[in-house]
């Protein structure tokens, strides 16, 4: 790894660790007591691996985990990684980056464990939560959730205040957006 490359990645470990703080402190006391955020680690990716063939994971995921996390946080020293736990349990995890300008944050992949799952229907504004503070802090003015996997999730990230932009070519790919 060169210099300057290590010299982006660990500018941007504190921005990853104060966003993972903020987003802790913004959940409610009663989550508070029983979550926990941090980066996706060896860990996390194994466990995850996992996942990949259960029978109650989305037909319609298709990101690896297990094999994509390491080269993506390799390619994109500014990235956003999230993992977030209850009581031992690894609930879900999240990646994004910055687009090339630095103006826009993407969440690329959002996913909540298929197995039971203590923090159903927390994951995703945990995940938001801490990628609008992320997307803050390296001063972006908009998040965007990028290539929604179909219409039901994107009625709930509509839900969430985002809006929709059907994208017609791979260089500006559908994504619902929200201003910071």
């Amino acid at each position: 790894m060169r210099e300057s490359h290590r010299a982006v990645t660990n500018s941007y470990d504190q921005f990853r660790e104060d966003a993972r703080a903020v987003a802790m402190q913004a959940l409610s006391p009663q989550l508070q007591e029983h979550v926990s955020l941090k980066g996706i680690d060896a860990q996390e990716r194994a466990i995850a691996g996992t996942w990949e063939m259960h029978s109650n994971r989305s037909p319609d995921a298709e990101w690896s985990w297990e094999e994509g996390v390491s080269g993506y946080k390799f390619r994109h020293p500014k990235q956003f990684d999230l993992a977030i736990w209850s009581t031992g349990q690894l609930c879900g995890l999240s990646i994004g980056k910055p687009t090339f300008s630095g103006d826009k944050m993407r969440l690329d992949v959002i996913e909540r464990s298929p197995l039971h799952n203590l923090l159903k229907g927390e994951v995703t504004s945990i995940s938001i939560t801490a990628f609008l503070t992320y997307a803050e802090s390296i001063g972006a003015n908009q998040l965007r959730i990028m290539r929604p996997l179909n219409e039901d999730l994107v009625r709930f990230y509509q839900g969430f205040g985002f809006t929709l932009y059907r994208g017609k070519a791979s260089n500006v790919p559908t994504h619902l957006w929200l201003n910071l």
